[in-house]
C-alpha cells in the first residue's frame, strides 16, 4: 500500500480552525528571527585593544629549563587589561604549610608571598592588577589567584587550571604555565557575547524555541495516537460491562481474597463513568493540530488513563470470579494464582548459582532452599488437585499458596542473609545491601492475580512484603545489592574541584587552587 500524501495543515482546516495554535507557531518563528538580528550585530564587535602584560617569571621549584624563554612566550600573550602577572612554580613543602591540607598550594603562595614579594600583597587581599599562576610540581597543585580589580569569577579560577592541567599531568610545566595564562587572557575582561556562555545562551534560546515548536507538535501527534488506542480499549470497557458487573455479583462478600477484588470493582466502576464523561469533550475526529495545547493535551492524558485503570480492571474482576466461584475458565484463573510459584521453583539453581555462595564450599543456605522447593513442589501439584476437583474451598486452596510461597520466602531470606554475611565488612555494607532493591526488570506483581490485588491491598497479611515469586525476587535483588556494594566501594571519580580560602585566616584573597 503507498503511503498517503502529508496534509497541508493550512489547507486541512476550515476557516479560523487552528488559529491559535498558528499563531503560537508564528510568535516562535518571530521570536527565533529577533534572536538572530539581536546576534549578529554583536557577533561583529571588535576585539577590545590588545595589551602585552608585565611577566614575571619564578621558578622556585627549578622544573624550567629556560625560564627566559617561558617568560618570553608569555609576554607575547594579549590582555584586555594591564596585568603584573607573576608566573610561580613552588614545592610547597619549602613554606613551612601543611601538605596535607587541600589549601596546601594558596597558603604557600600567601606565605611566599609576604616573605619574597609583600608587593604583591595589599592587607588582606591580593594588590591590584597582581595575577598569579602558580604550579607546585612536587604536590601535584594548580593555583590562580588575583587582585579584586583583576579577578575572575570562582568558576574562571577553576576554567584557568583545566587549562593547565593535561599539561602539567604530562609534566610539559611551561605549556601548562603558558596555557594558564593564555586562558586569563581569554577570560578577564571579555564581552559577554564572546563567551561561551554568552553565544551557547543565544544558541540555547534558539534551541529552545525550535525544540518547543517541534515537542507542541510531536506532542499532539502522541496524544491523538493514544486517544485513538484508549477509544479502541473503551469499546472494550463498554462492551464487557455487563460481564463485569455479573462478575462483580458473583463474588463471594465472605472471602478474604474476594474482598480486595471487590475494591476493583469501585476502581472499575469509578473510572469507566470518568471514560464516558471525558469521552464526551473529545472531538469525534480531532484535527491535525488538537493535542498541542496544554488543556487539550490533559484532556486527552485523562481520558487514557480512565480507560487504562478499567479496562484492567475488567480483567481483574472477571478472573477473581471465575477463581472463587470455579465457573467460567476457572482453570486459567488458577494457573494465573499458581504462576508466581511456579517461577520461583524454576529460578532456584539458577540464583544459587547467580549469588556465588558456593564458590568456596557448601552452602547451608543453598541447600535448605533446594531442600525447600523439593517440598514445595509436589504440594503445589497436590493443592492445584484440590482446587480444580473441589477437595477444599478455593479460599483454603489460596491460603495453601500463602503457605508454601511463605516457606520459600524464609528459605529464599535465609540466602540472602548467607550472602550479605559473605561480602559486606561492615555494618553499612550490611545495610545497603539488605536495603537494596532488586535490579530493573524485575515484575514484582502480577496484576491479574487475585493473590496479587490482596498482597497490594493488605501487605500485613502476608509473610512477605517483596513478592509473590520470592525466589525469583532474591536473585534480581542480588544482581542490585552486588551493584549497590561495588558503588558504594568504588564511587564514581570525583572532578578534581578548587579549592579556594586560606588555613591561617586573615586572608581573603582571590583566587583557588586543585590536583592534577
Amino acid at each position: 500500500m503507498s503511503a498517503s500524501p502529508v496534509p497541508v495543515i493550512a489547507d486541512a482546516l476550515p476557516p479560523g480552525a487552528g488559529s491559535r495554535p498558528h499563531e503560537r507557531s508564528h510568535r516562535l518563528l518571530m521570536l527565533a528571527l529577533a534572536l538572530l538580528a539581536l546576534l549578529a550585530p554583536l557577533a561583529a564587535v571588535p576585539a577590545a585593544h590588545a595589551t602585552p602584560p608585565a611577566v614575571e617569571v619564578l621558578d622556585e621549584a627549578g622544573v624550567l629549563g629556560d625560564p627566559q624563554a617561558v617568560e618570553d612566550r608569555i609576554s607575547a600573550v594579549s590582555f584586555r587589561e594591564e596585568v603584573q602577572l607573576e608566573v610561580l612554580t613552588l614545592d610547597s613543602a619549602t613554606q613551612d604549610v601543611d601538605t596535607s591540607d587541600d589549601r596546601v598550594l594558596n597558603d604557600a603562595v600567601l606565605a611566599y608571598a609576604r616573605a619574597e614579594h609583600p608587593e604583591w600583597i595589599d592587607g588582606d587581599t591580593w594588590a591590584d592588577g597582581v595575577v598569579i599562576v602558580a604550579l607546585d610540581p612536587v604536590q601535584r597543585k594548580l593555583g590562580t589567584y588575583a587582585g579584586d580589580d583583576v579577578k575572575l569569577s570562582d568558576s574562571g579560577f577553576e576554567d584557568v587550571q583545566d587549562a593547565m592541567r593535561d599539561d602539567a599531568a604530562d609534566g610539559a610545566w611551561e605549556d601548562a604555565l603558558e596555557a594558564g595564562a593564555q586562558e586569563y587572557a581569554d577570560l578577564l575582561g571579555r564581552p559577554w557575547w564572546q563567551s561561551p556562555g554568552g553565544i551557547l545562551g543565544a544558541a540555547v534560546a534558539l534551541v529552545l524555541v525550535a525544540i518547543g515548536a517541534i515537542s507542541a507538535l510531536w506532542r499532539g501527534a502522541g496524544v491523538r495516537h493514544r486517544v485513538a488506542e484508549a477509544r479502541a480499549r473503551h469499546e472494550d470497557v463498554r462492551t464487557r460491562r455487563r460481564e463485569t458487573e455479573d462478575a462483580a455479583a458473583r463474588i463471594p462478600r465472605d472471602s478474604a481474597y474476594g474482598a480486595a477484588v471487590l475494591a476493583d470493582v469501585e476502581d472499575h466502576r469509578r473510572s469507566a463513568d470518568e471514560a464516558e464523561r471525558l469521552a464526551q469533550q473529545l472531538p469525534d475526529r480531532p484535527r491535525p493540530l488538537w493535542g498541542i495545547s496544554p488543556t487539550t493535551s490533559r484532556l486527552g492524558e485523562d481520558y487514557e488513563e480512565a480507560v487504562g485503570t478499567a479496562d484492567a480492571a475488567d480483567d481483574t474482576i472477571i478472573n477473581a470470579a471465575h477463581l472463587l466461584g470455579r465457573s467460567g475458565d476457572h482453570r486459567a484463573a488458577w494457573q494465573e494464582e499458581r504462576r508466581p510459584l511456579d517461577e520461583s521453583l524454576a529460578a532456584v539453581e539458577e540464583t544459587i548459582l547467580d549469588s556465588e555462595v558456593e564458590e568456596k564450599g557448601p552452602s547451608a543456605a543453598a541447600d535448605a532452599l533446594r531442600a525447600t522447593a523439593r517440598e514445595v513442589a509436589p504440594e503445589l501439584e497436590q493443592v492445584s488437585r484440590d482446587y480444580l476437583e473441589g477437595a477444599r474451598t478455593p479460599d483454603e486452596c489460596l491460603e495453601r499458596l500463602d503457605e508454601l510461597t511463605a516457606r520459600l520466602a524464609t528459605a529464599s531470606s535465609r540466602l540472602r542473609d548467607e550472602v550479605i554475611g559473605a561480602r559486606a565488612e561492615d555494618r553499612d555494607e550490611i545495610e545497603l545491601m539488605r536495603q537494596a532493591e532488586p535490579e530493573k526488570g524485575f515484575v514484582s506483581e502480577f496484576p491479574s492475580s487475585v493473590r496479587g490485588r490482596r498482597q497490594a491491598r493488605h501487605p500485613a497479611a502476608y509473610a512477605t512484603d517483596y513478592s509473590l515469586s520470592p525466589v525469583l525476587w532474591t536473585g534480581a535483588w542480588y544482581g542490585g545489592a552486588t551493584s549497590a556494594l561495588d558503588t558504594h566501594r568504588h564511587p564514581p571519580a570525583s572532578s578534581s574541584g578548587s579549592t579556594s580560602g586560606y588555613s591561617g585566616g586573615g586572608f581573603s584573597g582571590a583566587g583557588s587552587s586543585s590536583s592534577f
